[in-house]
């Protein structure tokens, strides 16, 4: 008995703790958030002074804090600003000290100054730094790789692109964070991309060629096509929706040789292809495995058959058996046809 009230005790004290810990966190993060907030508003008036020509209204005696905030201010501004204003904003950092700052930071003890400094060198638009934030992506902290992947794509670091490829294949990075660094380099990650679609691993090469299909254009559709052949199928899945983004109308025929792919999704990925580009030829092909396939191809022809063809969709659904993705496209087209 008493040990049953020394263990409900125990528990009890123990849950009392937990409560006020998520309590002082919650505190503490609301705290930080409004000293941010605090900050990037009392900095308003110097990022306006800068962006005029008038550096010299920024004191030398602006602390640590009220500098990054500097920085994320002036890159709120930054799509609105003329690349000779962003380069005399970064020159200001540089001559003021923070980027040297914050680039001594990044081998800081804690993650989190780590995680900060990477933050704030990509605000700073510190491309000097673009060495020391790429071996930021092998740190042992998450929170660190994640923050200097950020950095680097806010840097449009062309020669980041295929450390990030690699990052995102192997985990290492997330898959959304490394992405969008890759779409904020641009088209100019092509050139670094192609390399790696040839590569030994094929999560490598499957996560390039999706990347040359979103940041690509028309012209890069051939060293994507050679893939459908692929010996890894989600490489042939991700070169089938490559080249419905790239709009690569000569890749057609074989994307219609793909709808016979003996893996699901490379077949659904070549239907929702067929449909990106409006291949009229296709339509007989993607009515017969709207009809008969299993569900994500025969959804997929489905609905790239109402992409392409609304009226074939719905003579497609009078046959008989036509199942359940068909009929439903065929409602869709009927809806279509009638506005």
């Amino acid at each position: 008995m008493h040990l049953l009230t020394a263990l409900a005790a125990f528990f009890a004290v123990a849950a009392t703790l937990f409560v006020a810990v998520l309590v002082a966190r919650r505190v503490w993060v609301a705290r930080g958030v409004r000293r941010r907030a605090e900050a990037e508003t009392r900095v308003q008036p110097l990022a306006l002074a800068l962006l005029d020509g008038e550096p010299d209204a920024v004191t030398d005696d602006l602390g640590d804090d009220d500098a990054r905030a500097l920085a994320r201010v002036l890159t709120r501004l930054g799509r609105h600003l003329s690349a000779g204003a962003r380069a005399n904003a970064a020159a200001f950092f540089v001559e003021r000290g923070y980027v040297a700052e914050e680039r001594r930071r990044l081998r800081a003890r804690r993650a989190w100054r780590r995680a900060t400094a990477a933050a704030a060198l990509g605000d700073m638009g510190a491309t000097e730094a673009i060495g020391d934030l790429l071996s930021r992506l092998a740190d042992h902290d998450s929170d660190v790789r994640a923050s200097a992947a950020r950095a680097l794509g806010r840097l449009g670091a062309v020669e980041a692109a295929a450390p990030l490829v690699r990052s995102l294949a192997s985990g290492y990075v997330p898959r959304a964070t490394a992405g969008q660094a890759l779409l904020n380099i641009g088209p100019a990650a092509v050139e670094q991309l192609g390399p790696l679609t040839t590569a030994e691993d094929a999560g490598v090469r499957a996560a390039a060629i999706e990347l040359v299909g979103l940041v690509g254009s028309a012209e890069d559709a051939d060293r994507v096509r050679r893939h459908l052949r692929d010996g890894a199928a989600e490489v042939r899945a991700r070169a089938c929706r490559a080249l419905g983004r790239l709009g690569a109308g000569e890749s057609a025929g074989e994307l219609r040789a793909a709808l016979g792919d003996r893996i699901p999704f490379v077949r659904a990925a070549a239907a929702s292809a067929l449909g990106q580009l409006g291949d009229r030829e296709a339509v007989l092909l993607l009515a017969r495995q709207a009809h008969r396939d299993t569900f994500d191809p025969a959804q997929a022809a489905a609905r790239a058959l109402l992409r392409i063809a609304p009226d074939a969709t719905v003579r497609a659904a009078l046959a008989p058996g036509a199942g359940p993705h068909l009929l439903e496209a065929a409602d869709r087209a009927t809806m279509e046809l009638a506005a």
